[in-house]
């Protein structure tokens, strides 16, 4: 399909300055050997394309980077790998999702202190003004929320709607969670 895209393209005779092709390769960009290795899980083949040289910090059409990819899939080997090839550990996509914001949300422990050992912003909030700790919070996960307290989260930020990392954690029901944001000053 991407090949009649590319044929198509260049037998209507656009140039190769034109903006079309560009969009293209964009387009194209998601399915590299890195992006479908790390959406595969791929450990092997994740270090072979990074070996290779493609780029840690490439992202799709939606700006879900592969670092992104790996932590969606709770893949801790995969998100080390790109780290250490100099992947953007803050690098959010178009919605604003940080690495550390997703993991705090799917609730993976390991992901989280490998985020955070390697620089990621506690507190950096997506569009909708929700940080790591207000979805970890609203999720109910207890022990990312006591990471992300003991990493410096500040408990009292709001998002867009007003809700506290508090509020949220309400809609949990967890109630260690709410005794955690408690214990940490939250009001």
């Amino acid at each position: 399909m991407k090949r009649l895209l590319l044929a198509t393209l260049f037998a209507a005779g656009l140039s190769a300055g034109s903006v079309v092709p560009a969009l293209a390769q964009i387009s194209l960009f998601q399915d590299t050997g890195l992006m479908q290795a790390v959406n595969d899980g791929d450990v092997a083949k994740t270090k072979g394309a990074l070996l290779r040289g493609e780029n840690p910090n490439q992202a799709d059409i939606h700006g879900k980077t592969a670092l992104l990819a790996a932590v969606d899939r709770s893949s801790p080997a995969i998100a080390a790998l790109l780290l250490d090839s100099g992947a953007n550990v803050n690098r959010a996509d178009k919605a604003g999702n940080t690495p550390l914001l997703v993991a705090a949300e799917n609730g993976n422990p390991e992901l989280i202190d490998l985020l955070l050992k390697k620089g990621a912003k506690v507190d950096l909030e997506n569009r909708e003004g929700m940080t790591p700790l207000m979805v970890a919070s609203r999720a109910g996960r207890a022990d990312v929320v006591e990471r992300l307290l003991k990493a410096g989260a500040k408990v009292d930020r709001s998002d867009f709607t007003g809700r506290t990392a508090l509020n949220w954690s309400q809609e949990s029901r967890n109630s260690r969670v709410g005794t955690l944001l408690r214990q940490a000053g939250a009001r």
